[in-house]
């Protein structure tokens, strides 16, 4: 029961009260795992954090002996999997709350290769403008995630896109894509206007084609500042971002998300 929880690295009192509660609730464990892997993932609405680590945790299982009938290496799975980690120490070690994206590595639809993380994905998003897109309603794309927790290296970047072209054709070769997509705070065109040029963020920005932006600032709040404030002068100022973009804000200035694509064919 939940054989790969000592490959994850895993706070060690949480991982203790995940193998508590697996010798304790087997069955259950094991028939909302299945309804997992089935798809059924409304099935972990009402249940608690501890509990739905561990039905994670056994549908991995599953997961992984997809990576191993395609070869894959073990290091893409583990790496893929260590967002279980960053999502459990986001709720304080509690277990896990974010199932809804997690579910996307259980699908065997995201992978980290290197620095960032690409998702198999259809573009059903009605939101985005595609009048600015080089794709259409329905057309499939590699979706770009940047995980947290590692600095945004440039020469990283690349060469993750680079081994994501390869992995992609070797693994998934009946997967036909032209472009990387992203939708970011980190690619804002007015990041510029409160960070160095030479930042990583604008570095990393740079290896996309911007197609346009949007004022939505939610991400970029969340992930700069963690919360929002009513009043902007509350804004931490710990870090040399949040100080640079609380300067930014109380002179009037904005937060929002880029949407970026990369052609396949120029990598």
């Amino acid at each position: 029961m939940l054989d790969l929880i000592h490959s994850i690295q895993l706070d060690t009192n949480l991982k203790q009260k995940v193998i508590d509660l697996a010798q304790k609730d087997k069955v259950k464990i094991l028939s909302l795992a299945q309804k997992c892997s089935s798809g059924n993932f409304t099935c972990l609405k009402y249940q608690s954090d501890l509990m739905r680590l561990a039905v994670i945790l056994k549908c991995a299982e599953t997961t992984y002996n997809k990576y191993q009938q395609l070869g894959i290496d073990d290091t893409v799975f583990f790496d893929t999997l260590d967002d279980v980690r960053i999502w459990c120490e986001n709720n304080d070690n509690k277990g896990l709350k974010n199932y809804n994206w997690i579910k996307n590595h259980i699908h065997f639809e995201l992978f980290k290769i290197g620095r960032l993380q690409y998702q198999l994905f259809t573009c059903n998003n009605r939101l985005l403008k595609y009048d600015l897109l080089p794709f259409d309603y329905g057309e499939k794309v590699i979706y770009i995630h940047i995980p947290q927790g590692e600095k945004l290296v440039y020469c990283d970047c690349v060469n993750s896109l680079k081994s994501a072209v390869s992995f992609f054709n070797r693994y998934f070769p009946d997967y036909e894509y032209k472009y990387f997509f992203c939708e970011s705070w980190l690619l804002y065109s007015e990041n510029w206007q409160f960070m160095e040029q030479s930042s990583n963020i604008l570095q990393f920005s740079s290896l996309f084609d911007i197609r346009y932006s949007t004022d939505n600032d939610f991400q970029a709040i969340e992930r700069i500042f963690k919360k929002r404030q009513f009043n902007k002068k509350n804004y931490k100022e710990d870090t040399a971002l949040q100080r640079s973009a609380k300067a930014h804000l109380l002179k009037g200035g904005k937060l929002g998300i880029g949407i970026g694509v990369i052609e396949k064919e120029s990598l």
